[in-house]
């Protein structure tokens, strides 16, 4: 879990969001609270919160909540014409505070995973090249996934002959899925991929929780995973974000001709205990 990386996935989204970019000068998507900067009609200020653990959400699997309050400034100073109303709701093709704060709840629900929801998954070393001399003496390796071990986890077969590395990663896909229970534990649903450009194989759990894990180690027995480059992969731990939830715009500011109105967003993510 951290504020941070949630924190910066939302001011990222929003302030590269094609709706507020138009009409918001890019020096004006700020963090953190800020004075009063004259001479622009927009600025937008994501001011970071409290943070809230919650107690186990999902028993099964041990997981918790942990929810991450921002407020979203949203200001707005239109002095041309048409004074308070034109400050609320816009005049020409300018936009009012109003407008303003529905565009940024767009941008938000233009993905409500922030661009931060990730698979567990393992990515092999670049290999030399797409085919691979596989033996019946160099045949298998031992993917756990999700800490899970299956009967055969420790066996999967990649073939016993010479194979593309597309022709690998199928084998090696159904294998995983063929010792899978359910959907939701990893293998059932797991993922096999292999990269012609980046010689590189992926291994992917399919699920976002931050129990996804692929771990690839040397087979049990007649190992091949130095032959596949899963001698020194990178392995990445998934994460999740829950539910985004919009709390009621309030107003902080009526003076003319500055108007704010205040967004309060509620982040959840699941993380694991």
């Amino acid at each position: 879990m951290s504020f941070k990386t949630v924190y910066n996935s939302l001011f990222d989204q929003i302030s590269e969001y094609s709706a507020l970019t138009a009409y918001i000068d890019s020096t004006q998507f700020l963090k953190g609270f800020k004075q009063n900067i004259p001479n622009q009609e927009y600025t937008l200020i994501l001011e970071p919160g409290n943070e809230e653990e919650k107690g186990n959400v999902q028993t099964y699997n041990d997981m918790k909540e942990f929810v991450y309050h921002i407020d979203i400034y949203m200001r707005t100073i239109l002095t041309a014409v048409d004074g308070v109303q034109g400050v609320i709701v816009g005049y020409g093709t300018k936009k009012g505070v109003l407008d303003f704060v529905d565009d940024v709840k767009a941008a938000i629900r233009s993905d409500l995973t922030l661009g931060y929801n990730r698979q567990g998954s393992s990515v092999s070393a670049e290999n030399a090249g797409v085919s691979f001399d596989l033996l019946p003496t160099k045949r298998y390796i031992t993917i756990s996934i999700n800490n899970r071990t299956p009967a055969g986890y420790d066996t999967i077969s990649c073939g016993d002959s010479t194979l593309t590395g597309i022709q690998i990663a199928s084998n090696i896909q159904t294998a995983l899925r063929a010792i899978g229970n359910h959907n939701g534990d990893g293998y059932n649903d797991a993922i096999c991929s292999f990269n012609n450009d980046t010689k590189k194989f992926t291994i992917t759990s399919d699920e976002y929780s931050p129990k996804a894990k692929v771990v690839v180690t040397a087979g049990a027995s007649n190992d091949c995973s130095g032959l596949l480059g899963f001698d020194n992969p990178t392995v990445t731990v998934g994460r999740n974000i829950v539910k985004i939830e919009f709390g009621t715009v309030s107003t902080d500011n009526t003076l003319y001709p500055v108007r704010y109105r205040i967004l309060p967003v509620r982040i959840v993510e699941e993380i694991s205990i």
